[in-house]
C-alpha cells in the first residue's frame, strides 16, 4: 500500500498543468462571448490561459493564422472550428468548437445567395479541414453535434453546452409591474437568421398595447428604430442584464440557432422565451416554457403567444421560474468548465486516463 501511495504521489507530480491558448478571431457574435466567458472561468478554476484576438477580416484567409506562434509556455490551442485548422502545425493538441455548422442543410434558406456561396466554397471547406486535423472536436448543443454528424459521421464531437454567471443574469427582487404596454426584448444582431424581419412584422401587428426594445447586437446593427421598435443600441453586460429584468418577455424568432445565448440569458433573468421551435432553440427551453414556441414563420400563432403572456400574468410569471430553474440545474459554469477542464486534461496526460 505505501509503495502504492508513493507511485500515485509520483504520477499526480508528473502530470501536466493545462496552459491554454485561444486564438480567436473577432467575429462580433455569441462566439466571441463563448471565449471570453470560458477563459474566465478558468481563470476562476486556477487554470492558466489567455487570448489573443485576431482581426475579423482573417476570416477571409485563416490559413495565416499559422504564422502567428503560441505563447510560450502554452500546451494546448482551443480555437474556433473555422479556423482550428491553421494552428495545427505547432506540436500541440488542438481543441476546435463549433457553434453552429454553416453547410447544414437546414441552414440554407435563411442566408443569401453571397452567403451561401460564400459558406460552401470557403469557409465549409477549412472546417472540414480542422475536423479532420484537431486533436478533438466539441460542440455547443446536442443540436449542433447531431448537424456536425451528419455530414462527417467519423467527427464525434463531444457536447459541452454553454453557460452564464447566474448571479449576474438573475431576476430582479420581486416588484409589483407598473402598468403600461407589455414589453418584449429582441437581444441580437438584426438579420434574417435571428428573425430581424419577424420583429417588424410582430410591431405591426401587436400596436400600441406592446413595446418592442432591440439591441444592436454585436455588430452594431441598427442605430434607427423601426416603426413601433425602439432600439437601445449596444449594451454593456450590466446594461444587458438591465434589459432582461425590465421586459416582460424575451422575444427568440431564430430561424437556425446553434445555441441560442439570448434563450438561456432570458431564463436565468426569469423571462418567458416566446419563439421559434428551431436549431437548439427548443432543446434548450426543453420543458421550461416549450408551449411558447412555435413552428417557424409561424407569425399568426407568435403573435397569439405574445397576447397570451400579456393578459396572462401568472403563466409569465410561470414559464419564468420554470426556464430560471431549467437554467441553474443544466446549464451551470461549474460543469462546463469542469468537462473543459477534464478535456485538456485528457490530452495533456493521456495514460493518467487510461
Amino acid at each position: 500500500m505505501a509503495n502504492l501511495a508513493h507511485g500515485q504521489s509520483r504520477d499526480l507530480a508528473a502530470r501536466k498543468a493545462p496552459y491554454i491558448w485561444f486564438p480567436a478571431v473577432k467575429a462580433g457574435s455569441g462566439a466571441d462571448v463563448f471565449v471570453e466567458r470560458l477563459v474566465a472561468g478558468l481563470h476562476a478554476a486556477g487554470v492558466e490561459a489567455e487570448i489573443t484576438w485576431f482581426a475579423h477580416s482573417y476570416e477571409l484567409a485563416p490559413f495565416l493564422l499559422k504564422l502567428h506562434r503560441p505563447p510560450a509556455g502554452a500546451n494546448i490551442i482551443h480555437s474556433n472550428a473555422a479556423c482550428a485548422f491553421a494552428f495545427t502545425g505547432w506540436g500541440l493538441p488542438v481543441v476546435a468548437t463549433e457553434h453552429h455548422y454553416v453547410l447544414d442543410p437546414d441552414f440554407d434558406p435563411y442566408k443569401t445567395v453571397l452567403q451561401r456561396a460564400y459558406h460552401r466554397l470557403w469557409i465549409g471547406p477549412w472546417t472540414h479541414r480542422s475536423y479532420r486535423t484537431s486533436t478533438a472536436l466539441t460542440a455547443v448543443s446536442q443540436f449542433t453535434a447531431n448537424a456536425v454528424t451528419r455530414s462527417h459521421p467519423s467527427a464525434a464531437p463531444a457536447v459541452i453546452p454553454h453557460w452564464l454567471d447566474y448571479q449576474l443574469f438573475s431576476p430582479m427582487d420581486a416588484t409589483v409591474r407598473q402598468a403600461g404596454p407589455f414589453r418584449l426584448l429582441f437581444v441580437g444582431n438584426f438579420s434574417r437568421r435571428k428573425g430581424g424581419d419577424v420583429v417588424e412584422e410582430l410591431a405591426r401587428r401587436l400596436g400600441d398595447d406592446f413595446e418592442i426594445a432591440c439591441t444592436a447586437g454585436l455588430r452594431g446593427g441598427r442605430s434607427q428604430a423601426p416603426t413601433g421598435i425602439r432600439v437601445l443600441g449596444q449594451l454593456s453586460r450590466l446594461e444587458l442584464v438591465e434589459a432582461y429584468r425590465s421586459c416582460d418577455a424575451v422575444l427568440v424568432p431564430s430561424r437556425y440557432e446553434g445555441f441560442g445565448y439570448a434563450a438561456l440569458e432570458a431564463m436565468a433573468c426569469s423571462k418567458p422565451v416566446v419563439g421559434f421551435r428551431s436549431g437548439a432553440i427548443a432543446e434548450v427551453l426543453d420543458d421550461a416554457g416549450s408551449e411558447l414556441l412555435v413552428e417557424i414563420d409561424d407569425i399568426d400563432r407568435l403573435e397569439a403567444c405574445c397576447r397570451l403572456l400579456a393578459k396572462d400574468r401568472a403563466l409569465v410569471e410561470h414559464a419564468g421560474a420554470e426556464g430560471r430553474r431549467r437554467a441553474v440545474g443544466c446549464y451551470s459554469q461549474e460543469n462546463a468548465i469542469a468537462a473543459y477542464v477534464d478535456l485538456y486534461d485528457s490530452l495533456l496526460n493521456p495514460k493518467a486516463k487510461q
